[in-house]
């Protein structure tokens, strides 16, 4: 059975006007047509309480609220909704409280879009990433062994 990407929506919460653009246009680029782009991640939590969403991209250093904080709400209305969170720094995820948080950690700068593309896609397709990107991009986080991390 296909995916109809036309029909996947997905949420952007970017507090970088540089990355928020850019990830729309990535995600025009992947072949999806809904989706809603945020800067305050509190916004974006009431739109995602009263729509329908499949993927929620959002950096993870925020001033109103971080983005495990958004992703674990956001996961509370939407129990299926992906998560793929962002950040430019080395992150120790020991500080955060990511119990039953199933997320992708993607790591800026984003070196092969159409990778970051293609994760999208799959991700929305709900096929399983770890067999359609190449092993070498992404590894285990040992202390929280449901977060994926990505470096693309």
């Amino acid at each position: 059975m296909k995916t109809n990407l036309k029909a996947k929506s997905v949420v952007v919460v970017e507090d970088d006007p540089t990355y928020l653009h850019l990830w729309g246009r990535l995600i025009r680029d992947a072949g999806i047509q809904k989706c809603a782009t945020f800067s305050n991640p509190v916004d974006a939590l009431k739109f995602m309480q009263k729509n329908r969403v499949d993927l929620l991209i959002s950096d993870i250093l925020m001033k109103e609220m971080n983005g495990y904080e958004l992703a674990t709400a956001a996961k509370k209305s939407n129990p299926k909704i992906e998560i793929l969170l962002t950040t430019g720094y080395e992150t120790d995820l020991s500080r955060y409280d990511l119990k039953g948080l199933r997320c992708h950690l993607l790591h800026k700068p984003y070196h092969n879009l159409g990778d970051v593309c293609l994760l999208l896609q799959t991700l929305l397709k709900g096929k399983n990433v770890f067999e359609e990107m190449d092993e070498d991009s992404f590894s285990e986080n040992i202390d929280n062994p449901d977060v994926t991390e990505w470096t693309l």
